[in-house]
């Protein structure tokens, strides 16, 4: 059994007379001044990030010396350069743009004549936004990179966020004590929640994330459809120098011995010393590969990274020892398109599928009464962003989210692999056709508890001997020494009928007043 859950966001073009702002682009405005402290008109700027492949942008500081540069892919790297004519030139370095926020930066401007070396200095932002009420946490891909987490899942990154607390470890984090479904997650501004059960639906490697935010109150206007809080996830682009990653993360028995013979004697039943619970093989295996560069410098880029996870965890539950596997893979791609200084084209297609085995099992169900949950599928995102003049912006997103989910038990129905679980719809079986599975119709060849033999007609009542009704050769099909039997089916108590015996009055022999068949044409 399997469920689609689909959902098509098209945010079409945001215009009004108003400045307009998308959910993840940022914006860099600052005032130019002499060494008095009086605003410079006419300071031409320049801004580029040869990282993010954003070409040089230029603008003119207006008659209060104060300029802008809107719609800028967030992130670090960016160099802003300031120069008037018998001014000494400025350039910042290193200048870091938070995701839907405007950052400030100003410039202090001297005579030539007083400085004539170039100056560069290495920009730094404000540690507290005073321009925004938002309360938010941001972590970059570098402090990502250094975090000693235990997992490689980006929700384990956002409990960080002062407020945030996974205490299901379900992957869905609440927000100031908020239900889990009450937390929206946008990647690249595209929403990848769940319709269905308000959950995540997305899994991302996280090395293609750029920066998480974490907002918990006080969201700007662009969000919403959330209660508690947001999960705002730039991906990685790429630029005009050609990268490439690739990374092992491996953990096995071997490496850590102990495997689920590390918990305390008085939680374990005093069994953490057996053998048959101590010594479980498991392996994680977790490679990941990326390459990014440039198809045409200054013009396309590309970004493409693939993560195989295979996740096996020991679990003691007391009465059993058993492993918790996830497998899967974690697929991200994009391509970015400059169309012209203000105009730019992202394509990103993210692909994820997840399998998890052996759930539902605590010490009262064994490994076999377990069942296996399949979740996963692709994401479209298709974004614009064009600056037509410094206070008017035009952000427009089409994308397509489609997360399926699937369930499956650990034992598979069909013991003896014939393709059949019930007769209804075979007359020539004994199904009389009337749409309706009755017990009377299941597959009699079918061992349903695996105890090795077929419920009804093996040895089901276990005296060791070969009782009328019993597949004796334990061949799927009633033949036995003696009996009537035709060339398909059996009628070994010859009542005239092909046996379909029922032990009603469970005496363990199945009897010919227990016959259920249906009359012999042989």
């Amino acid at each position: 059994m399997s469920r689609a859950a689909r959902a098509l966001w098209i945010l079409g073009a945001m215009i009004s007379g108003s400045v307009v702002l998308a959910g993840t682009e940022s914006n860099l405005k600052g005032t130019i001044l002499d060494k008095a402290g009086s605003p410079l008109p006419g300071v031409t700027l320049r801004l580029r990030n040869d990282t993010l492949a954003v070409a040089e942008r230029g603008t003119v500081s207006n008659t209060k010396g104060e300029y802008e540069f809107r719609g800028l892919p967030p992130g670090s790297g960016y160099r802003v350069a300031a120069s008037l004519a018998s001014f000494a030139t400025i350039e910042y370095t290193d200048v870091t743009l938070s995701p839907a926020a405007t950052t400030t930066l100003d410039f202090t401007l001297r005579p030539a004549t007083e400085a004539r070396e170039y100056v560069r200095v290495q920009g730094k932002t404000d540690v507290v936004n005073t321009e925004s009420v938002t309360a938010s946490t941001s972590f970059t891909s570098e402090f990502i990179a250094e975090l000693p987490i235990l997992g490689r899942d980006y929700q384990d990154i956002l409990t960080l966020a002062p407020g945030v607390t996974d205490v299901n470890h379900t992957g869905n984090p609440n927000i100031h004590g908020a239900r889990d479904v009450d937390v929206v997650t946008l990647v690249d501004g595209m929403n990848t929640t769940d319709p269905f059960t308000g959950l995540y639906g997305q899994s991302l490697n996280i090395e293609s994330i750029q920066e998480i935010e974490v907002i918990t109150s006080a969201a700007t206007a662009q969000f919403g459809r959330a209660q508690g809080g947001f999960a705002n996830i730039l991906t990685k682009s790429g630029g005009n120098e050609f990268k490439g990653t690739f990374k092992m993360f491996v953990r096995n028995n071997r490496l850590d011995g102990d495997g689920a013979g590390t918990d305390k004697p008085e939680l374990v039943g005093g069994l953490s010393g057996s053998s048959d619970t101590t010594h479980l093989s498991f392996t994680d295996l977790k490679p990941f590969l990326s390459l990014s560069g440039a198809v045409v410098r200054d013009r396309l880029w590309y970004y493409v990274s693939g993560e195989f996870i295979q996740e096996e965890t020991p679990i003691h539950a007391l009465t059993q020892a058993f492993v918790v596997r996830t497998s899967g893979y974690r697929a991200f791609s994009k391509t970015t398109w400059q169309l012209s200084p203000s105009q730019k084209l992202a394509l990103s297609v993210i692909a994820d599928h997840e399998t998890n085995e052996n759930q539902g099992i605590d010490s009262l169900k064994d490994v076999k009464s377990g069942y296996s949950t399949t979740r996963g599928g692709p994401t479209y995102t298709l974004k614009e962003t064009w600056v037509l003049t410094p206070s008017f912006l035009l952000d427009s997103s089409l994308g397509w989210f489609d997360n399926r989910f699937g369930l499956s038990p650990t034992l598979n129905p069909d013991t003896n692999g014939n393709g059949v679980l019930f007769v209804d719809n075979r007359p020539d079986l004994g199904g009389n056709g009337n749409g309706v599975l009755e017990p009377r119709e299941r597959d009699p060849g079918e061992d349903w508890d695996l105890d090795g033999a077929y419920d009804v007609f093996e040895d089901s009542n276990h005296n060791g001997h070969g009782d009328p009704g019993e597949d004796l050769d334990g061949d799927g099909r009633f033949l036995i020494q003696y009996g009537c039997e035709g060339s398909h089916h059996e009628d070994v108590n010859c009542s005239g009928t092909l046996d379909r015996e029922v032990d009603r009055n469970g005496d363990g022999l199945l009897e010919p007043q227990e016959d259920t068949g249906i009359p012999c044409k042989w």
